[in-house]
């Protein structure tokens, strides 16, 4: 009894940990927009918007490449063979920083042309400041990912998200006159303050000696191979319409369009976390119950996924003039209408994240990848064509075609495979929006008691 108590309390502070990561990196870093958005040129913060893009899928993709791949095999190796694991992570991280640094200064100067951002190549030259420390960064949260330490995972998101958003507050309320190039050594110092607190709290960990074995570093490049272009596939999906307004556009169009999307991207949170806890309890249940399981946990997720979005989507497009006024400022009006087209994203979102979960969790992660595939082809064709006719808000509608394409293909094939069904999904979110009622209810009726 005593073991399962400590066994759930891990969990618990494993989760906590897990939420609070996540909550440093949306609040610090909407925190750094906040005042960035009043600080920079309107050129300048298009331009900052499309490092930050870039730069973001080069993180996520070292992710995609090395996260899973190192927790799984370490996992499934023998402790002699440890040491080999984690020695093939660290060389095939070294090599993709360096490949994706030589990369991004080599086309620098044409992706700045074709964007209209000279800026973006010495941009990218100092950018390597900041590839060179999330190397042993990236290694040492890994580590402490796959020992289930989560604290210290926390502490190096919040130091580094925390430093930058101090730097943004001492730039914007002493004036000091920063430019891009600045911004992006600021952004590696922060780095720097994450890399000392992510070493410090994984030492005790760090106990591996370099072995270098040729068959391991295949397995965990090939294995790591797929969830990258699955990521990639998802990050350049959502990084198509901004790729797309800069290059039919301009950065000033950018600015606008990056701070509907900015807010609108707060309401995929509730969709990752609740597909971040079911996937491993369906991976559970579907290997102890069978493939049936995958039907309910699908429509009872995607139910309670939108019970907590619908009535934000609501209020969001409803009060989209005044959120952009309160939180840009009256030079970012034009952004309520792209405001009120983007939010709608979060009422299909959870569908296609829990189709994932439903894919990969039942051992179908090439049908995941295949979907995400024909969503990013069909995303680039949709704003293209709408940015011609329409202007910055079409990469809004175009975008929004493509999820309701994917979302509907999604189902499809979901009903073929599962039999799940839409009506229950509305079932299961009516169910919700009951029992909140009812717990709001009793919970008044206990405080009406007590005073």
């Amino acid at each position: 009894m005593a073991d399962e108590i400590i066994k759930n309390t891990k969990w618990i502070r494993s989760g906590v940990y897990s939420i609070g990561s996540r909550m440093s990196v949306l609040i610090f870093g909407f925190g750094s927009f906040y005042f960035l958005i009043r600080y920079l040129p309107q050129h300048d913060f298009g331009a900052w918007s499309l490092f930050l893009t870039i730069t973001t899928i080069v993180e996520m993709s070292r992710n995609g490449l090395l996260q899973n791949a190192l927790i799984k095999l370490l996992h499934s190796h023998t402790l002699a063979d440890s040491n080999k694991v984690i020695s093939a992570s660290w060389i095939i991280n070294l090599f993709y920083s360096l490949v994706i640094y030589l990369t991004m200064v080599l086309f620098a100067e044409r992706f700045g042309s074709a964007f209209g951002v000279a800026a973006l190549r010495p941009m990218f030259l100092y950018y390597g400041l900041t590839m060179a420390l999330l190397v042993p960064l990236s290694q040492f949260n890994y580590l402490q990912q796959a020992k289930s330490s989560f604290s210290g995972i926390f502490w190096t998101a919040f130091g580094r998200q925390g430093s930058l958003f101090l730097a943004v507050l001492f730039i914007y309320f002493l004036r000091i006159d920063v430019s891009l190039v600045g911004l992006v050594v600021v952004h590696a110092a922060c780095t720097f303050i994450g890399l000392i607190i992510a070493f410090l709290s994984s030492r005790r960990l760090v106990e591996s000696r370099f072995e270098w074995d040729w068959t391991i570093t295949k397995r965990v490049f090939h294995f790591g191979k797929y969830v990258m272009g699955t990521n990639l596939c998802s990050i350049f999906f959502k990084s198509v319409d901004q790729f797309s307004v800069g290059y039919f556009l301009n950065a000033s169009s950018v600015a606008l369009y990056s701070s509907a999307m900015r807010l609108s991207n707060l309401i995929e949170y509730p969709a990752t976390s609740i597909a971040e806890v079911v996937y491993p309890h369906s991976t559970y249940r579907i290997s102890q119950e069978g493939e049936v399981v995958t039907k309910s946990l699908y429509e009872k997720s995607v139910g309670l996924t939108l019970t907590v979005t619908v009535p934000v989507v609501l209020i969001t497009f409803l009060l989209a003039d005044h959120i952009i006024y309160l939180i840009a400022g009256s030079a970012y009006a034009a952004s309520a209408d792209i405001l009120r087209v983007t939010i709608l994203f979060g009422l299909i979102t959870p569908f296609n994240r829990q189709f994932g979960m439903a894919m990969d969790s039942s051992g179908r992660p090439h049908m995941n990848f295949a979907l995400l595939l024909f969503a990013l082809i069909i995303n680039i064709i949709s704003n293209a064509i709408f940015i011609h006719a329409m202007g910055v808000i079409g990469a809004a509608y175009g975008t929004l075609l493509s999820y309701v394409i994917i979302s509907v293909a999604g189902h499809f094939v979901l009903k073929k495979i599962f039999d799940v069904s839409m009506k229950n999904v509305i079932y299961y979110m009516a169910l919700y929006y009951k029992n909140a009622f009812h717990f709001l209810l009793d919970w008044r009726n206990t405080l009406k008691f007590k005073i």
